[in-house]
């Protein structure tokens, strides 16, 4: 069985809006446009994107509000297998720890290596951090440009050591990338004193998808440990997809921020896609 457990500080009956709001759940979990709270209701899904892809059907067992929702977890496009996810919530002083709980992911052995139990424990994982931002207050804001050249040319451009300088100038003249972009590893995005952010590369397909997850701030070089203000943005995300058709490529960056930096980047980020589009092209 798979079981994830964090803190959040806020009452039950928010995190419970969270978990069981179908325009709130869109924002953190998935857009499952038929979900009704009501014990039987049955409700779809798929994995984000356009492409509806890994079919997921659920029903929901049991519901005690602000307490307890349960539902059966099956994959009918791949899988015969059923399992089964479970969220408890436990209010104390103004705090609820939140509980996942997923049994029977080695159900799915007959739907192949992509439905083993280590993926659905990244899964979770990734998903319970998106929980904690959203309960925190950051929202994923999308920018997307389209460019007239081959995802692995706009790969490059993405990652280059002389042309990711040039892209990250609207946000910091100088800055640049430390570190090996592979999954697992640690990045360093950096001002030239030496002061930024360090994240986590969680996802990589080269040439197609990065996900970063950022882990909390960087001074004169050195990674600064977690406080209540890194706290705060501590496991945002931000990703990189390009989609490849006809010689043209769709660059969509998402990225986890808070409301006070939302401005900022809302005004920047579309400057620093055009620049990758120049370079690209």
């Amino acid at each position: 069985m798979i079981a994830k457990k964090r803190t959040l500080k806020v009452p039950a009956a928010k995190v419970w809006q969270a978990l069981t709001d179908k325009d709130q759940m869109k924002q953190w979990y998935f857009d499952i446009h038929d979900f009704t709270l009501q014990q039987g209701a049955v409700f779809n899904f798929y994995e984000p994107g356009d492409a509806r892809e890994f079919h997921h059907r659920c029903q929901i067992k049991e519901i005690i509000t602000e307490k307890k929702i349960s539902y059966t977890w099956t994959h009918p496009s791949h899988s015969k297998g059923e399992s089964m996810v479970t969220w408890m919530l436990k209010e104390e002083n103004g705090s609820t720890e939140v509980t996942l709980q997923h049994e029977g992911t080695e159900n799915f052995a007959d739907a192949g290596q992509a439905f083993a139990p280590e993926n659905y424990q990244i899964g979770w994982e990734g998903i319970m951090f998106r929980l904690k931002n959203y309960i925190n207050g950051l929202r994923r804001h999308t920018y997307q440009v389209e460019i007239k050249a081959p995802a692995k040319k706009v790969w490059n451009v993405l990652w280059g050591k002389e042309t990711y300088p040039r892209w990250t100038s609207v946000f910091s003249e100088g800055s640049y990338m430390k570190g090996n972009l592979e999954q697992g590893s640690r990045i360093h995005f950096l001002t030239p004193d030496g002061n930024g952010m360090y994240a986590d590369v969680i996802f990589l397909t080269p040439k197609s998808y990065v996900l970063f997850q950022h882990v909390g701030e960087v001074r004169s070089f050195v990674e600064l440990p977690k406080d209540d203000e890194t706290e705060k943005w501590s496991g945002a995300f931000e990703s990189y997809m390009l989609n490849e058709e006809d010689g043209k490529t769709i660059l969509t960056a998402e990225v986890d921020l808070t409301p006070e930096d939302a401005n900022f980047f809302n005004e920047h980020f579309p400057k620093s896609l055009l620049i990758i589009k120049d370079l690209a092209e």
